[in-house]
């Protein structure tokens, strides 16, 4: 996946004003359709849950994984409660639908992050929490790079450090004069998800209209090695 966003594309700073329009759930459910994520179910379909704490007390969560290693560590210990249990992978987008209750306000839902991603967002922001994104920006002040094809323009945000490192090499190759200023920033899917759907400031709707999120090659080698895959090779 992160190899396909890799080639064949132009890269150059964020986009010049462009009038300003908030996401429409339509358009949110569209970006996270890209992102394959993991679920525990039992043999009646229902989804592994953890208890949360929140404004209304404890509660138990739908657990989400980003990544199959982490879904198959708890596998073991969901299956001594029920010997059916199994790992379902699911599209984010349809997640998103399915379980948002309230219009305007995201689904909760409690997702675990791979770890060795979350190690390295740890390296780049001390107290970071939650499912780390990766973006880089051509220094520690200026626009974040974006990939071009044909007439539209991209802000990737990658689930997997190591492929937007991808990216970034093409990037240098392109640009070895500026490739020194590169800054690789971190923030959280959660936040993300908050932000599409209750922002109302029109310059980061701007942004968040561009974002393209780009799942670690991993999690998608992982589903096409699975029986029945119907993913595409690239």
């Amino acid at each position: 996946m992160a190899n396909c966003v890799a080639s064949g594309v132009v890269l150059g700073g964020l986009l010049g004003a462009v009038p300003a329009q908030a996401l429409t759930q339509q358009e949110i459910i569209d970006k996270l359709e890209q992102v394959p994520v993991f679920l525990i179910l039992n043999s009646e379909g229902r989804p592994l849950t953890a208890s949360a704490s929140s404004a209304e007390g404890e509660e138990k969560l739908p657990v989400v994984f980003t990544d199959a290693d982490t879904a198959e560590g708890f596998l073991a210990n969901a299956r001594e409660q029920d010997a059916e249990a199994q790992i379902t992978p699911v599209d984010l987008g349809t997640l998103y639908e399915e379980t948002q209750v309230q219009e305007n306000v995201p689904p909760t839902l409690l997702y675990f992050p791979d770890e060795q991603e979350l190690q390295a967002a740890v390296s780049i922001e001390d107290d970071f929490q939650g499912v780390p994104l990766f973006i880089a920006r051509q220094s520690q002040e200026g626009p974040y790079l974006t990939i071009t094809r044909g007439e539209e323009t991209f802000l990737p945000m990658f689930f997997s450090q190591e492929d937007l490192q991808l990216l970034l090499n093409r990037y240098e190759e392109q640009n070895p004069q500026e490739s020194s200023d590169i800054e690789v920033e971190v923030l959280s899917l959660e936040w993300l998800l908050q932000m599409m759907t209750t922002n109302q400031d029109p310059e980061l709707d701007q942004q968040l209209s561009q974002i393209q999120l780009v799942p670690s090659a991993d999690v998608v080698q992982y589903l096409r090695s699975q029986p029945g895959s119907d993913t595409p090779a690239e």
